[in-house]
């Protein structure tokens, strides 16, 4: 989809207008929204081939049912939201590159108009799935790697082989810089105690063509509900958390919705123990359902004791929107 200038200049002026609509929807506390999400989270599937220590799959905390997402489920949702939603994500809890139509899915996001990332491990990325990858039209792409030796990326990606890993990201990388467009693509490593002394010479290693920006991904203890991903964090890495909890902005801002159509708060309930409705009946009827209504009056009382997921968190504290931006997802340090 190719727009005018024209166009282009219209739709910047009705994101404004529909950011307005949002920023005063979330500031004066709507349960009940007559706007849109912004952006949207998919997850094409829950399964993964990695062990990761950081990660609730990865240490087999997941205990909701295993699946892929059917692809009837999926086109019907980006066919209500794409018209609304700026980006969406093609992952939540598992490795997308697992999904046996995940380059139909860029595609057919690509032909809606609707921008689309996946965040991969990168350990299946052949130069075949690169080649299928770089076609369908993905948006952005992060490859994680957490590591920029044998030893330490080894120990965060459990059951991953770091020299291969990166033979797939240097190839993918080489791949994209010989195409005029392509996605946005990102090198990534998250900011954790095995980490944290490898951070700078990793943003060395990975400043080379085809890769965009080196990724330095902020620490999430996923509401600091598991005690071995919480201590995780690394010694130098100081939030900043306002003394005054304020409601979270996802529920206003973004709708995550797992494989089988449940939706949730965040990817923060990464079991479902909140379950907010189904979106097989319309996304939106569930996003305005009463369970969500009832979450977001929750959040705006501060009655969140039995509400796991966000209970104990604190990164509803890494952004807030403005009038004309809802971008952030980061924490303030």
């Amino acid at each position: 989809m190719v727009l005018t200038k024209v166009e282009n200049r219209i739709q910047r002026y009705r994101r404004r207008l529909s950011n307005l609509a949002k920023w005063i929807s979330y500031t004066t506390g709507r349960t009940r929204l007559w706007t849109y999400p912004d952006r949207m989270y998919l997850e094409s599937t829950n399964v993964c081939n990695l062990r990761c220590v950081m990660c609730p799959t990865g240490l087999g905390l997941l205990t909701r049912r295993k699946g892929y997402m059917d692809y009837d489920l999926f086109t019907q949702i980006v066919d209500e939201m794409a018209p609304h939603v700026q980006t969406t994500t093609l992952h939540i809890w598992g490795e997308p590159l697992l999904h046996p139509r995940i380059y139909d899915m860029i595609a057919y996001c690509r032909s809606h108009g609707l921008r689309s990332e996946i965040s991969t491990n990168a350990t299946l990325l052949t130069e075949e799935s690169s080649r299928k990858i770089l076609d369908a039209g993905l948006g952005a792409i992060y490859l994680c790697l957490d590591g920029s030796t044998a030893e330490t990326y080894e120990r965060v990606r459990r059951q991953a082989d770091f020299e291969r890993t990166r033979e797939n990201i240097l190839r993918f990388a080489e791949m994209r810089s010989k195409r005029a467009h392509g996605p946005r693509v990102s090198v990534q490593i998250i900011h954790i105690k095995p980490t944290a002394a490898e951070i700078e010479e990793f943003k060395q290693i990975w400043s080379i063509p085809g890769v965009d920006r080196v990724h330095v991904k902020a620490f999430d203890s996923w509401g600091d509900q598991v005690q071995q991903i919480s201590e995780l964090r690394a010694d130098d890495d100081q939030v900043v958390v306002p003394g005054k909890r304020y409601h979270c902005p996802n529920l206003w801002y973004h709708v995550h919705i797992y494989w089988d159509g449940t939706l949730v708060c965040c990817d923060r309930d990464y079991n479902a123990l909140y379950p907010l409705g189904n979106v097989r009946d319309g996304v939106m009827k569930a996003w305005n359902g009463p369970r969500m209504v009832e979450l977001r009056r929750k959040h705006l009382e501060g009655r969140l004791e039995d509400v796991p997921s966000c209970s104990k968190c604190i990164e509803w504290s890494w952004w807030r929107p403005t009038p004309f931006s809802s971008h952030g997802n980061a924490p303030q340090r």
